[in-house]
């Protein structure tokens, strides 16, 4: 959001409300495609650390 200021009137720019929805979910698929590769990139022994199997890797992310 941006706020301008002209003398005592402040005028507010919301965004593209109508867009945003689906700009959100570019975003949301963006940020788990980039979690999965690089989850994909760790080996086994510090897949297990965090409580993670190879296998479950798509699922933990996408939560499918």
């Amino acid at each position: 959001m941006t706020t301008i200021t002209y003398g005592r009137e402040a005028v507010r720019n919301e965004g593209f409300t109508m867009g945003s929805g689906l700009i959100g979910r570019v975003k949301t698929y963006l940020a788990r495609s980039r979690a999965e590769r690089q989850l994909a990139q760790l080996d086994d022994r510090l897949l297990a650390d965090i409580g993670m199997k190879r296998s479950e890797i798509s699922k933990m992310v996408w939560g499918a």
